[in-house]
């Protein structure tokens, strides 16, 4: 959200930005912001669940451009939900809107809405540690730790958050619409050629100065009054109330249809010091209590827009807001790496799991009702501290309230509506007493945290020759999401993963030669045939990709939806207990609108299997290859 309509202030007096030629340098990032900008201002295919594969190549797109003009990207995501609980309204908020949004899309009713996919986080993270861009994930929001780092740095920062115009950065904030992504030519004073990307650039004194007797100090007084992530703006209702419209000084462009900004401005420019600000902001409130609620939107928008005597360097303690209980180290350090998903530390501060809404039939069971049973693995783990020494016995869907310590509280959509669920560990010998602690997983070897996974999923013994290990975890999933899918996975469903999992391998191959993972039999038959052929077969496939129709089978996408939901709760049990089976790409597994069509043309044909092998061409072992994997799933069935 940040701060109320300040970066429409800004769009309105583009004269507090400067011209910037943006090269050599380092650049603080903000991760999530990029991630939205770079998924929303691309070209793909958003209502079909997820194109990841083209959404990586965006990635990669971005990157290499930095990289053009020698920028060296430092990227910083989110962590944590604010251990104060302050915006949990705001993300409830923002829940029930993503699930009107996925509603209107599921029932063809809206081109222009776009729902994030649910593995977008995992597959930009998995892209990043491929081209070796660094990156960390905060303990909570990011935005504090984004301005300290570049200001460390002495460099700017790219975001699309107004909170950065109130935030002292030294060198700058730069906003990414600002920003012409095709690299510029420049000569530099001995003729020799660099490039750049044409930008705007903030500085908080450009603004701050047209402020004289206040300077910087009217930040946080605007950050205040115009309402943040933190603060409740009604509170200043009164206050903007008692103020009078002054004789506007045209200093700034305000629009009619911005009142209260045209007042703050004119009252800020009366004021001789920021004390008398606050008390004049004080002398608004009509009770007590409204002014002990001011004094702490006070205190708290000073904290959170102030960076004197801040350090990364300083020593973190990261405790549980409930009990209060250190977070094992190690923890915050796979976390802070970004190899622990930030779910799980939300989970374990929060005992709260916001499940977000997919494009899905709405009139079935939610796409995560098939994966419940692995998601009570998790909590189990995460909150195995707790339920040892409660000694919980009680149904994880019992869904009544429970001892807070022991208890997750799950959001998920109910037919059209957004639910809570109280969700609440087991503890019995043949479930609980074969699970890790937290504690002690790091100490753990990795045949027992292999063990684990394996019982979780219900993994079988693949009887099939030359399956690498993270080809055998991604047929766990697929088998496990084939067995408790609800309503079932059809095995036209089942046929596209399997021929979507060949043809993003192939893809890979041909455009780079190798996949950069481990070989298995897919690999060997790609790579056994002649580079004519990948070509041929590979442009085959690839014509399913393509948007063939603007309707939506929501009844058909619904699978896809539950595969996703198993992919993401079996990558963080995964991750949880330190990757004993290589994290999945899943640009390299999941394509959404292939997906999609390829499954619409399966119910066209009268032998669906025939036309797979004939797509796969006959002079090649991809079919086999189809055949064997096919087979393998659908034998553990039986």
């Amino acid at each position: 959200m940040g701060i109320l309509r300040l970066t429409s202030f800004m769009d309105e007096n583009p004269q507090i930005l400067k011209e910037f030629q943006l090269h050599d340098t380092k650049l603080v990032i903000d991760g999530k912001n990029l991630l939205h900008l770079i998924f929303e201002g691309s070209k793909i295919n958003k209502k079909h669940g997820g194109d990841y594969d083209r959404f990586a190549c965006e990635i990669v797109k971005f990157f290499s451009i930095l990289k053009a003009c020698n920028i060296k990207p430092y990227v910083l995501f989110d962590g944590g939900d604010d251990p104060s609980d302050r915006k949990f309204n705001t993300k409830l908020r923002g829940l029930r809107e993503r699930l009107e949004k996925a509603m209107r899309i599921s029932s063809g009713q809206s081109k222009k809405n776009n729902v994030m996919p649910i593995l977008a986080y995992d597959t930009f993270k998995s892209v990043l540690f491929e081209i070796n861009v660094p990156f960390n994930v905060c303990d909570f929001e990011a935005d504090e730790e984004i301005a300290i780092l570049a200001n460390e740095f002495n460099c700017p920062v790219l975001s699309l958050d107004s909170d950065f115009y109130i935030l002292p950065i030294n060198a700058g904030y730069i906003p990414f619409n600002s920003v012409c992504l095709e690299p510029q030519e420049g000569k530099r004073w001995n003729n020799s050629v660099y490039h750049y990307l044409p930008a705007r650039i903030y500085y908080v004194d450009s603004f701050a100065t047209c402020f004289h007797a206040l300077g910087r100090n009217v930040l946080p007084l605007i950050a205040l009054l115009l309402g943040n992530d933190y603060v409740d703006r009604e509170i200043f209702y009164p206050f903007f109330s008692s103020l009078r419209f002054c004789k506007y000084q045209q200093q700034f462009n305000i629009p009619d249809f911005f009142p209260n900004m045209r007042k703050l401005i004119s009252w800020l420019n009366s004021l001789d010091t920021y004390d008398e600000g606050i008390q004049k902001i004080l002398s608004s409130a009509c009770t007590s209590e409204d002014k002990e609620t001011i004094l702490s939107a006070i205190n708290i928008t000073e904290k959170a827009y102030t960076l004197d005597n801040k350090s990364l360097s300083t020593e973190k303690i990261l405790q549980i807001s409930n009990n209060g209980l250190t977070v094992p180290s190690w923890v915050l350090n796979f976390h802070r790496e970004g190899r622990l998903p930030s779910e799980l530390i939300k989970i374990l501060l929060s005992r709260r799991n916001f499940l977000k809404p997919q494009i899905e039939d709405l009139k079935s069971p939610s796409s995560y009702q098939c994966c419940a049973r692995l998601r009570k693995y998790v909590y189990c783990i995460l909150l195995s501290e707790d339920v040892g020494n409660a000694g919980v016995q009680s149904s994880l869907d019992n869904g009544t309230e429970a001892n807070g310590k022991c208890a997750v509280e799950e959001y998920d959509r109910k037919g059209y509506e957004l639910v809570k669920k109280v969700v609440c560990p087991i503890k019995n010998a043949k479930i609980f007493d074969m699970l890790p602690k937290l504690s002690e997983i790091h100490t753990l070897p990795p045949t027992v945290r292999e063990n684990t996974v394996r019982l979780a999923l219900d993994i079988p013994l693949f009887n099939i020759f030359h399956l690498s290990k993270d080809l055998e975890f991604i047929l766990g999933i697929v088998l496990f999401w084939k067995k408790n899918a609800q309503p079932n996975a059809t095995e036209n469903h089942l046929r596209s993963v399997l021929v979507c999992l060949i043809m993003l391998k192939l893809t890979s191959i041909v455009r780079r030669g190798s996949t950069g993972h481990e070989q298995n039999l897919i690999d060997d038959a790609v790579l056994g045939m002649p580079v004519k052929a990948r070509k041929q077969i590979n442009m085959r496939l690839l014509m399913f990709s393509q948007i063939r129709d603007d309707r939506l089978d929501s009844n058909l996408i619904h699978g896809f939806a539950q595969l996703q939901a198993c992919f993401k709760t079996a990558m963080d049990l995964n991750c949880l207990l330190l990757c004993p089976f290589p994290t999945p790409c899943i640009y390299q597994i999941f394509s959404g609108t292939f997906l999609y069509n390829f499954v619409v043309e399966l119910w066209k044909r009268r032998n669906p299997d025939m036309f797979v092998c004939e797509l796969l061409s006959k002079n090649s072992d991809l079919p086999k290859v189809y055949e064997i994997l096919y087979s393998a799933v659908m034998n553990s069935l039986l």
